[in-house]
């Protein structure tokens, strides 16, 4: 055994004639987890804010003349109102869930049926042992479509969030170019050329083509990404198709043996009618009111609806969280347009609150779901603007509750004050923000890599004797390299990053195993080299 300890961890590469895994020590160690955006820089001049929710207002904070720092809260919902959004969002969310089993009931409906039939009375006719060997073996078919079919479609609709989450981040990157016009050079009578004025830049900043080639840099990383995701999450909705129509030949087969069953039991009881038999095996009526099972389609489309009424849940609970309406810059409040029990419109125009800034910039971004869930009002920032070195420091002074997005994943803006108050910047320009979203101190830690999710819980697989057991955990702050654990697990566990003997992509490891240890699809697959993130597959920001 090789070991090499680091970062709070102990690695080991264990080697066997049966199994070769890279794993791990569960260890004390440090965790700062970093939220990645980017957007672009604004100047300071003045900001009318208003509540993203709908409500009653419960209490305003400020008066007219009041100075007010970035991020300060100037007014504040009444909580009642938001609770009752969170308790409908709940409540779709149950209701969705329960279509999606009712319908996956009715795909194994005229099975149970039979199965209930070898307990009625001599009379009826009855299977023959081969013909209920046939519907079991055709149920369980049916049962492990349906599990890989739902294990899959999770897979792509989490690569799907992270493809959307590059694309989100990426904007700010690649707009100057998408917005960039070619201007022709102005000529003079004479048929010369005129020689442009440079446009000075502010002290301290880059030349505007050595901006423009960093900025270029960056759009174009950003891009590669993109493209990299959207391959692979092509190839996952290609699987889900595949499952698709797997689990439809899977229910045609039960279908038939439920058939065949039914046409020989009307054959040999002559005491009951054989429409009385055909009817007590055929399948049940689906939640939708049809005479036949639900399709793999119907199936897809109920968990398309959980995942989405998840999504609304999400963002009740964030707007219960964020309820509270902050100035997104410092400067001093101007005229307030709102008033205690008043109930106000998400977005108003008039019942808003002005601030007039003190100077200085802001950057504005925009965060996916998984990335805005982790952001707090005055989390500090690190700003790197496009062609500079210098690193500046910033504060979270406004987050937004209504969706941007126009596509299917909701994103959200958040604005990051500058509180460095001497930086020089130019409007528009490009930055990127590393937010400091948590911090954990002298806590237990196992690298990021070895966790792998379950619909909403994490796992990790233990390795104890020789032996890979799945470990349900719960995790605290998670940064790049290592993910705090707060439960599941203990000082000294051996977790499995990865096995060796698995086929290597690049920088990323995948590990498959045909044990069912995660109950996804039957399988186990764990990514290394920092594309993993618990919490849907997408990095940080994606």
């Amino acid at each position: 055994m090789l070991c090499a300890a680091g970062g709070g961890v102990a690695f080991a590469a264990t080697r066997g004639t049966a199994v070769n895994y890279r794993t791990a020590t569960a260890a004390t160690g440090d965790v700062t987890e970093t939220v990645s955006l980017s957007g672009t820089v604004a100047s300071v001049n003045r900001r009318d804010v208003a509540f993203e929710v709908a409500g009653t207002v419960g209490a305003i904070n400020v008066a007219v003349g009041q100075k007010v720092a970035a991020g300060d809260t100037l007014a504040t919902m009444n909580p009642d109102s938001l609770t009752a959004a969170v308790t409908k969002a709940q409540q779709t969310v149950t209701k969705a869930t329960e279509t999606l089993t009712t319908d996956l009931a009715s795909q194994t409906a005229g099975a149970t049926s039979s199965a209930s039939a070898k307990s009625t009375p001599v009379t009826q006719p009855t299977q023959s042992s081969a013909a209920s060997s046939a519907i079991q073996s055709a149920t369980k078919d049916v049962a492990s479509a349906q599990q890989k079919l739902l294990a899959q479609y999770t897979v792509a609709s989490a690569s799907l969030s992270t493809t959307e989450g590059l694309v989100t981040s990426s904007d700010p990157s690649c707009k100057p170019f998408l917005d960039a016009t070619l201007n022709a050079p102005s000529s003079t009578s004479s048929g010369t050329s005129s020689t442009p004025t440079p446009t000075p830049s502010p002290s301290g900043t880059p030349d505007p083509l050595t901006a423009a080639q960093q900025a270029l840099a960056v759009c174009q990383t950003a891009i590669t990404g993109v493209l990299a995701s959207q391959q692979t999450t092509t190839a996952a909705q290609k699987e889900v198709q595949t499952l698709a129509a797997a689990l439809n030949d899977s229910i045609a087969a039960l279908t038939k043996a439920l058939q065949s069953s039914a046409s020989a039991g009307a054959s040999t009881g002559a005491s009951t009618p054989s429409s009385q038999s055909a009817t007590a095996s055929a399948p049940s009526a689906s939640a939708s009111g049809g005479s036949t099972a639900a399709s793999a389609a119907t199936i897809l489309a109920d968990e398309a609806a959980i995942t989405a009424a998840n999504a609304q849940l999400t963002i009740a609970q964030n707007g219960q969280a964020l309820g509270n309406l902050t100035s997104p810059i410092a400067g001093t409040v101007a005229a307030v347009s709102i008033t205690p029990g008043s109930t106000v419109t998400a977005g108003s125009s008039t019942a808003i609150i002005t601030v007039i800034g003190d100077g200085g910039y802001v950057v504005n971004s925009t965060a996916a779901l998984t990335a805005v869930t982790k952001l707090k009002m005055k989390q500090s920032v690190e700003i790197s603007v496009t062609g500079s070195s210098t690193k500046l420091a910033g504060t979270v002074s406004s987050i937004g509750l209504s969706n941007v997005s126009t596509s299917t994943t909701p994103s959200y803006t958040v604005t990051v004050a500058v509180t460095d108050k001497n930086a020089t910047m130019l409007n528009g320009a490009s930055a990127r923000l590393a937010v400091t979203a948590a911090t954990a101190s002298s806590v237990l830690t196992v690298p990021t890599s070895a966790l792998h999710r379950r619909s909403t819980t994490y796992l990790v697989d233990v390795l104890k004797d020789g032996n890979v057991i799945p470990t349900t955990v719960k995790i605290g702050a998670s940064g790049d390299q290592l993910t705090e654990i707060t439960s599941g697990i203990t000082k000294g566990s051996v977790v499995i990053l990865a096995d060796i003997n698995s086929t290597t992509i690049g920088t990323a490891t995948n590990t498959t195993t045909s044990t069912g240890l995660t109950g996804l699809g039957q399988s186990t697959t764990t990514g290394r080299g920092g594309g993993f993130r618990p919490g849907g597959g997408a990095p940080a920001g994606g």
